[in-house]
């Protein structure tokens, strides 16, 4: 009877830890000088915030303030709805919205753990099942912070794209000190890896610096066509 009781003890306190253990990251809003090809086109307000119920939310905001994504009236909202497990975000809801003269476009995803399934509408309908640590495509970034700040060595995540789960795998590059127009930090240096040529022509790096609690300092991606899209921290706040 005291072995029963003793292991029904210390299931309850393994709960208790579990339910109480605190999350990843602590909840910020920082805003970036969003670059392309090096000239300022927009500003981005990226926020995490406590929702209170268990769930999370990132969410990003670019406005276009310069050239022709001023002229375009760009404007770009993306969130993410998720819960902590295990020091990583599990993906609960996903939406994109694009506005602007020239180019509308939308994405929604929904997670359903219960049955799981994820659905997507993109220019279409699409279904599929769910896998054990299923993210989003904006939370990789969330994900990479969060497995820095916990010292993981293998940085792999499955991630719901338009049609199907994709694994995303990062590996951890030099320290390098990067300037930005928040100021000077050093940082981590994360960088995609790709299985096929064009993966590798889509370069994905950020800079993470462990003094902003491992926020980037700066993130840059690079499309098919050649061109790079950048984001310089300008601001943050916890």
């Amino acid at each position: 009877m005291k072995a029963l009781l003793a292991t029904l003890l210390l299931n309850l306190l393994a709960t208790v830890a579990a339910v109480a253990a605190p999350p990843a990251m602590r909840p910020f809003r920082a805003e970036y000088a969003t670059l392309q090809n090096g000239s300022e086109l927009g500003r981005t307000t990226l926020e995490l915030r406590d929702n209170g119920d268990g769930s999370w939310t990132l969410r990003s905001e670019t406005s276009g303030t310069a050239g022709l994504a001023k002229i375009a009236g760009i404007h770009i909202v993306e969130t993410s709805r998720f819960r902590w497990q295990d020091g990583r975000p599990i993906a609960l809801a996903y939406d994109y919205r694009q506005d602007g003269a020239f180019k509308q476009r939308t994405r929604q995803a929904t997670f359903d753990w219960k049955a799981n399934e994820v659905r997507v509408k993109e220019g279409g309908e699409y279904r599929y099942a769910t896998v054990p640590g299923l993210i989003d495509r904006q939370s990789v970034t969330l994900a990479l912070a969060a497995d820095l700040m916990h010292g993981a060595a293998n940085f792999q995540y499955p991630v719901a794209v338009k049609d199907r789960v994709e694994e995303m795998r990062y590996v951890r590059g030099a320290k390098e000190t990067l300037n930005v127009p928040a100021g000077t930090y050093q940082t981590v240096v994360m960088q995609r890896e790709g299985d096929s040529d064009d993966d590798r022509r889509r370069v994905a790096r950020s800079w993470f610096a462990e003094s902003l609690g491992w926020l980037p300092a700066q993130i840059e991606q690079a499309d098919r066509k050649g061109d790079t899209v950048t984001l310089k921290l300008v601001s943050v706040k916890h």
